[in-house]
């Protein structure tokens, strides 16, 4: 198929995404009010404790009223999530089940020289397979990432208006974490375009085994069926750990410069609760848990460039066959078919694959009327041809 990319690739699966836009807006709405109880919690347990360092426990339960508040926020934040959970599946079986509509409709026109220049087993990986990654990357990847925007969008409003200067500190790291995201997001892109080709061609194999076993079985194939599975799958094997070496680094990487912004608060936040007193353990403590929370996002979009890398490849597998132009298309006037046949009769007919050598090549024969014609062949020799 066209190994050209496809542009926009994100901008085309998200339009299957607003298809839906009451279940859309319906999630967004939630992880809205999800992440707005997720930022207040902090601020409660800031002034549960600086109540308590300065108040008679004994007398106004301060840390009971405080835990209790605390619980029915996290209570109703899990309840929430719970009817996330619900509708964003419902979403998902949505989006996924009109790409593969659209996939198998596309399949049904398309004339049969599209199926004799591919194989049945990689055209059967995009439409599951691919679609699969192409909807992890719409649904998880929207969602997620705009929980992980709203997040430190709230988280960042919070930390300047307690600390400035502690703020700072947090964001220190944060420019180096984006150029390290966006280089990993070219080199990605490219990595798991060749795990899913190779996927590709595995499946494509263990299609031609299923269907072929008796000829497999009756031509004593099996040892070089085995090979060719072993050669394709190191292949895929080898792309795989391509793939995954890289995000072993990114993902490591930067969790350890985000601990970095943390050792810095902590060692401004302990010389501030030295030499100022406005600055109150409470506000320490609060602090970091903003602090935790403003990287917790940072990771998460990380791991999301990951995720939507994975879907733009893909993606654009998924595309190459939407796009396929229809070569033959219904005459106004069509022929009739014959009702009954003299012959069959094939003159000098050649076929090969794109960029493969040729299968057939000068081939003529003639079936009479009334005959039965077998073809028999090891696996690849052309049957299906």
């Amino acid at each position: 198929m066209n190994s050209k990319p496809h542009k926009g690739v994100i901008h085309r699966i998200s339009k299957y995404l607003f298809e839906h836009k009451v279940l859309f807006a319906t999630t967004l709405l939630i992880a809205c009010i999800m992440t707005g109880l997720s930022v207040f919690v902090p601020t409660v347990i800031q002034e549960v404790l600086d109540e308590i360092f300065e108040t008679d426990l004994v007398e106004n339960n301060i840390l009971i009223n405080g835990i209790i508040l605390i619980g029915f926020m996290f209570l109703t934040k899990e309840i929430l999530n719970c009817l996330r959970i619900r509708v964003n599946n419902k979403l998902e079986q949505k989006v996924i089940f009109k790409i593969r509509k659209d996939l198998h409709d596309k399949l049904l026109d398309l004339p049969i020289s599209f199926y004799d220049r591919r194989k049945s087993g990689e055209i059967a990986s995009r439409v599951v397979e691919d679609v699969q990654n192409v909807e992890r990357a719409i649904l998880d990847g929207t969602e997620q990432g705009i929980i992980a925007f709203l997040t430190l969008g709230g988280v960042t409003t919070m930390m300047f208006l307690q600390e400035p200067r502690l703020a700072f500190l947090v964001f220190l790291p944060l420019p180096v974490l984006i150029i390290l995201g966006l280089n990993y997001a070219k080199v990605s892109k490219r990595n798991w375009k060749a795990v899913r080709e190779a996927s590709g061609e595995l499946n494509s194999l263990l299609v031609e085994d299923i269907q072929g076993n008796r000829l497999i079985q009756a031509f004593a194939l099996k040892s070089r069926e085995r090979n060719r599975f072993n050669k394709i799958g190191k292949v895929l094997e080898k792309r795989s750990l391509e793939a995954m070496y890289r995000w072993s680094i990114q993902g490591p990487g930067a969790s350890f410069l985000s601990s970095l912004g943390i050792l810095a608060v902590v060692g401004m936040g302990a010389h501030l609760l030295q030499t100022e007193p406005t600055f109150t353990s409470g506000k320490f403590f609060a602090f970091l848990l903003y602090t935790n929370m403003f990287y917790e996002p940072v990771r998460q979009l990380v791991s999301i460039n990951n995720l939507i890398a994975a879907g733009k490849a893909s993606g654009e597998r998924v595309f190459e066959i939407l796009d396929t132009p229809n070569e033959i298309n219904n005459h106004d006037k069509p022929l009739t078919f014959p009702k009954k046949l003299k012959s069959i009769e094939f003159e000098r007919v050649s076929f090969s694959y794109d960029e493969r050598s040729a299968i057939i090549e000068d081939l003529s024969f003639t079936i009479p009327e009334g005959s039965t014609t077998a073809l028999v062949g090891a696996t690849g020799a052309g049957k299906s041809t």
